[in-house]
């Protein structure tokens, strides 16, 4: 009988070792192909992106050359002083076009954010908004800087650029403020504008083709890295966009990646 009460105990404990094992190599299995997904999709974008940068280089930015050579094959030639001032404008608007051209081919790049990290692809987007004169913008850095990984810091310099290029659109701001800031067990990234804001009930029952449609896949690819989005805005105020990614310095500590689909709410800023 004693025997019988061991032989059951010792089976128990083997059942629920092998038990715990075989979720442990489950919840490894999904992180692993969460990280395979991930991989994937970074690596589809980047090279859409690249694509996209080599095209506009090969074929706008030769256009604009040609455009360039010609004009100041113009200006050489005798004209009246109000056609060749027109002739200098436009190529002055075609030089700047050339210049333009390159800083939109050179965001479009992932090897960038790849070489100079998040922080320096960032500060770029940040100079060329500045650049058109028509805004303010800021970047602070807050703590101490920590690389976060390529897979993540791609992610975030993507959603930033499409968060960025909402508010040119839409925000009719004139100040942007971006900021990073590493704590101990947490790196926010907070993106704040001073323009008219917009009804987060009204987006938030928009149609899976409006503007509710772009902050959703924005949430989406933030918790494919383990992260949050948030966002507040009140009509007639500033918006501002958090997103929050959890520092783990044991990698046994780290939770699955929330990739799922499903997911598709949009969280208000506390």
């Amino acid at each position: 009988m004693l025997l019988l009460v061991l032989f059951l105990v010792l089976f128990a404990l083997l059942f629920q070792k092998r038990q715990a094992r075989y979720k442990q190599e489950k919840a490894a299995l999904h992180a692993q192909y969460a990280q395979e997904i991930l991989q994937a999709q970074i690596e589809v974008q980047n090279a859409t992106l690249q694509q996209i940068g080599q095209e506009l280089h090969d074929n706008i930015g030769q256009l604009l050359s040609v455009a360039r050579i010609n004009l100041n094959i113009l200006e050489g030639m005798p004209h009246t002083e109000a056609v060749r001032g027109f002739i200098e404008q436009t190529n002055e608007v075609v030089n700047q076009s050339i210049t333009d051209l390159r800083g939109l081919t050179k965001s479009l790049d992932g090897d960038f954010v790849k070489d100079f990290g998040l922080e320096q692809g960032l500060s770029y987007e940040l100079l060329r908004i500045r650049k058109t004169g028509l805004y303010e913008t800021a970047l602070l850095i807050v703590g101490e800087q920590c690389p976060l990984g390529y897979e993540k810091e791609i992610v975030l310099f993507r959603v930033s650029q499409e968060a960025l290029n909402n508010i040119l659109k839409h925000s009719s701001a004139t100040c942007i403020t971006a900021e990073l800031n590493y704590q101990p067990d947490l790196f926010r990234l907070r993106l704040v504008d001073d323009g008219i804001g917009f009804d987060m009930e009204q987006i938030q029952n928009s149609p899976l083709t409006g503007a509710g449609a772009g902050l959703r896949n924005m949430e989406r690819r933030v918790g494919m890295i383990g992260g949050t989005f948030k966002i507040t805005s009140v009509p007639d105020t500033s918006t501002c966009i958090q997103i929050d990614i959890p520092l783990y310095r044991d990698p046994a500590e780290r939770p699955t990646p929330n990739w799922s689909p499903a997911r598709t709410g949009l969280s208000p800023v506390n």
